[in-house]
C-alpha cells in the first residue's frame, strides 16, 4: 500500500534524514554520544533498579538463555576450533605458572585451604575408609607382593628353596592353592585397613606448618617451568573432547530443579540487596564508570554506522522510522494550517 505524504512532509522527511546522517557521520557524534550519556547519568540517581526492571522479568531472562536456549550442533565445532588454536598457541612456550599466579596469591590460596580444618578432616576421613579405596590399597599390596617374591626366590640363593615350593605347590590340590590365597589377600586387606584407620588419626593431626613447607617447596619446583612442558600431557584432542563433555555435563545439570532453584535464589538475593538501590550507585559499586560508556559507544558504534552506511542501509532505517510520522494525519493537519 502505498503511503500518500504531503510535499512539505516529504522535504522535512528528507531534511532530517540528511541531518541525523551528517551527525552520525562528523565529529559531532562524539559529542552527541557524551551528552546522552551524561543525561542518563543526570536521572539514574532518581531510578532504582527495581523501577526499572523486576526480579522476575531477570529470572525470565536468565531461564530462557541459560536453561531453555538449545545451542545448534556448530557449538561443537567452535569448540573444536578455539581449543585447538589455544592449546597449539605460542604463549605457552614462555609462559610460567609463576606468571599465572605469582607466590603471593599461592600462598594465600594455601593458607586458606590449610585454614579448612574441618573440610580436611572429613575429606580425610571420607577416604581413608571409604571400602573401595581400601579394597584397592589391598589388591595393590597383594599383588605387588605376590610378584615380588615370585621374582625374588628365582634367585640363587633361593633356588632350592624355590624348587621344593614349586614341587610341593604342584602336588597341591587347587582348592587349598585357592585357599591360601585368599586367607593372604584377607590377612593384606586386614592389615591395610588398620593401617588406613591409623594413617587418618596422623594425617588429621599433621603440623600444619610442615605440611605448608613441603607444598611450597613442591611450587618451587614446579613454578619456573613453562606451560608447553604439561602441554604434552593433553593433546588438543584431549581439551577438545573435555570441553564437549562438560557443555554436555552442562545440558543436563542446567535442567535440574537444583540449578533452578539456586539461579532463582542468586537473583532473589541481588535484589534484596540493590532493589532499592538507584542506578548510579549501583553503576558505582558495579565499577561502572561514565568514561567506560563513552569509550565503548565511541569504540563500537562508528564502525558498525560506518558498515551500515557502506551498505547503504543506514538511510533505509532512519527513514523507515521517520516516514509514518510525516504521512501521519497530524503532521498532515499541522501543515494545512
Amino acid at each position: 500500500m502505498t503511503v500518500t505524504i504531503h510535499p512539505k512532509a516529504q522535504a522535512l522527511l528528507d531534511a532530517q534524514v540528511a541531518f541525523t546522517l551528517k551527525r552520525l557521520h562528523s565529529q559531532e557524534f562524539a559529542v552527541v554520544v557524551q551528552a546522552e550519556i551524561d543525561f542518563f547519568l543526570s536521572h539514574a540517581a532518581a531510578l532504582t533498579l527495581a523501577e526499572c526492571v523486576t526480579a522476575d522479568m531477570i529470572k525470565e531472562t536468565v531461564h530462557r538463555y541459560a536453561i531453555e536456549l538449545d545451542l545448534g550442533a556448530g557449538v561443537f565445532d567452535i569448540i573444536g576450533d578455539i581449543a585447538r588454536t589455544l592449546h597449539g598457541h605460542s604463549i605457552h612456550q614462555y609462559t610460567c605458572l609463576n606468571d599465572i599466579m605469582p607466590d603471593r596469591h599461592f600462598e594465600q590460596l594455601l593458607d586458606k585451604l590449610l585454614e579448612l580444618d574441618s573440610l580436611r578432616h572429613h575429606l580425610l576421613h571420607e577416604l581413608l575408609i571409604n571400602p573401595v579405596y581400601a579394597a584397592l590399597a589391598s589388591d595393590i599390596l597383594f599383588f605387588g607382593l605376590r610378584d615380588y617374591l615370585q621374582q625374588s626366590v628365582g634367585g640363587r640363593s633361593a633356588r632350592s628353596v624355590w624348587s621344593w615350593s614349586k614341587q610341593l605347590l604342584t602336588k597341591m590340590p587347587p582348592e587349598l592353592e585357592y585357599q591360601i590365597e585368599l586367607n593372604l589377600r584377607q590377612y593384606v586387606h586386614k592389615a591395610v585397613s588398620g593401617i588406613l584407620s591409623e594413617s587418618e588419626t596422623v594425617l588429621a593431626h599433621i603440623d600444619t606448618q610442615r605440611l605448608r613447607d613441603s607444598i611450597l617447596d613442591i611450587w618451587d619446583s614446579l613454578k619456573t617451568q613453562p606451560i608447553s612442558t604439561y602441554q604434552q600431557l593433553l593433546t588438543s584432542l584431549d581439551v577438545e573432547e573435555i570441553c564437549v563433555l562438560f557443555y554436555e555435563f552442562w545440558r543436563d545439570f542446567r535442567d535440574s530443579e537444583y540449578f533452578r532453584v539456586l539461579i532463582d535464589a542468586g537473583i532473589d538475593a541481588f535484589f534484596n540487596r540493590y532493589g532499592n538501590t538507584t542506578l548510579d550507585v549501583l553503576l558505582e559499586e558495579v565499577g561502572i564508570k561514565r568514561d567506560m560508556l563513552v569509550d565503548d559507544a565511541i569504540r563500537f558504534a562508528p564502525p558498525i554506522l560506518a558498515m551500515l552506511q557502506e551498505k547503504q542501509l543506514l538511510e533505509p532505517i532512519i527513514r523507515r522510522h521517520l516516514a509514518s510520522f510525516y504521512a501521519s494525519e497530524e503532521v498532515a493537519t499541522i501543515l494545512t494550517l
